[in-house]
């Protein structure tokens, strides 16, 4: 059988199975079946001879002639427009890049980051902590940093530290007032040692082992949940994450500048300011690697995770960078996750041991060990207040300056001090950002 093609099907090779393609002779003229018959009417013995014959075969000669005219202009025009349509492949190994032009309508999504984040971005690159992920925790932190941790901070440090009042000198012929021990208002009360029972019963299997390895009194350590996040239901309202980098990422006193010019005389201590934002940046960086670290190896999203306005987290509270130092995996999960109560009493008892905590300590060696997990004398004085009522014990908020003062600290509670919603805002490592 013999096959003919135009246009851009020329060239194409059908299977075997189906027929070989011939291409046709240069002095062949392609036929129409009218002049195909007109031919053997013309030669066959029993044909029409003559004029009539003749006129025919010349109308069947003209018709051809005419159909393959046009043939040959459709082919043309065929062939000539095929390679605007034709996509040849790409060669074996090259990788085509098509690149889609944005229109006004339907922009593109960059998916990157602002460039707020830029330097806390190369910074963590140059650590080994890069990636599609990171760059997608990093949009989510929206286009400007936040100056409000930084801020805070910055706050805090120069009312305590740059513009500490001087202690005044006692007048001639006064006694100096006794100092109170301090304690968080509020928090030693008959109802909480009651609800720290209660948690104490529901989680006595993970108390009972953390007090025979680590010698941490569970009262002391139920205490110690109290304070922090109330037994696991106030986590903090912030978010670690976004704290910690945004701390990170305020270095210099123009991103915080609400902040500085509502502090009196800050416009002349500038030096000083940025010094200590060097500091804390530094620290916030190191917080923030540990923290993303920590959440990779949970399999969590760290913009889940609530947290203190400083970065803590789980319901003792530490920092990032406490967790692989010291986080336990109490309930034997094969992770240490410090939302969850086993590991949460383990890892705190671990600290406070490590730090020093030894069973049968005096009541002062207890107190300096526990301002070690935070650098607040109030800190100290609740928990332990708090362990001995729930241990059913005549609470002692601390150490009175003189004999005899006992009863009058026991009701002492300072206006000053933080309120029981968040009393402790940097826990396990309070002296890191002071």
């Amino acid at each position: 059988m013999q096959a003919y093609q135009t246009g851009t099907d020329a060239g194409n090779h059908m299977p075997l199975a189906q027929g070989v393609r011939h291409a046709p002779q240069a002095s062949q003229t392609p036929q129409s079946p009218q002049a195909h018959q007109a031919l053997q009417a013309s030669d066959t013995p029993g044909g029409t001879g003559g004029w009539a014959g003749r006129a025919a075969l010349w109308r069947a000669l003209a018709s051809a002639a005419l159909c393959a005219l046009l043939l040959a202009g459709c082919s043309g025009t065929r062939q000539a427009a095929a390679p605007e349509s034709v996509v040849t492949p790409p060669a074996p190994g090259e990788v085509r890049v098509e690149s889609a032009q944005p229109t006004p309508e339907a922009p593109p999504a960059s998916g990157r980051p602002a460039p707020c984040w830029n330097p806390l971005l190369g910074r963590l690159a140059a650590d080994g902590v890069s990636g599609g992920r990171i760059d997608a925790l990093f949009v989510q932190l929206g286009d400007a940093v936040s100056p409000d941790p930084m801020g805070r901070k910055v706050k805090e440090l120069y009312t305590t530290k740059f513009l500490r009042p001087e202690p005044q000198p006692v007048p001639p012929g006064q006694k100096p007032k006794p100092v109170r021990p301090p304690m968080y208002p509020g928090v030693v009360t008959d109802e909480n040692a009651a609800r720290c029972r209660a948690f104490l019963a529901e989680n006595a299997r993970w108390f009972s082992l953390a007090e025979s390895r680590y010698g941490v009194p569970r009262e002391v350590a139920v205490s110690l949940l109290f304070v922090e996040t109330r037994l696991g239901t106030a986590l903090g309202k912030g978010n670690a994450f976004r704290n910690l980098a945004a701390m990170a990422a305020a270095d210099t006193p123009d991103m915080v500048s609400g902040y500085i010019a509502a502090l009196p005389g800050a416009g002349d201590n500038l030096d000083w300011i940025s010094q200590r934002m060097r500091q804390k940046s530094d620290w916030a960086y190191q917080e923030l690697k540990a923290l993303i670290r920590h959440a990779d190896a949970l399999g969590q999203d760290p913009l889940t995770m609530p947290g203190s306005i400083y970065g803590a987290v789980g319901i003792c509270q530490f920092m990032p960078t406490n967790i692989p130092a010291y986080g336990v995996d109490g309930d034997g999960d094969g992770r240490v996750d410090l939302f969850a109560v086993g590991d949460a009493v383990f890892s705190l008892s671990s600290y406070l041991n490590r730090h020093g905590w030894q069973p049968g300590m005096r009541r002062d060696a207890r107190y300096n060990v526990l301002k070690r997990y935070n650098n607040s004398a109030a800190y100290a004085n609740t928990i332990l207040a708090l362990a001995e009522k729930v241990a059913g014990q005549p609470a002692k908020p601390g150490q009175p300056a003189k004999p005899g003062q006992a009863g009058k600290a026991a009701t002492a509670q300072p206006k000053a001090q933080a309120t029981p919603a968040q009393p402790a805002k940097a826990s396990a490592t309070a002296s890191v950002v002071q």
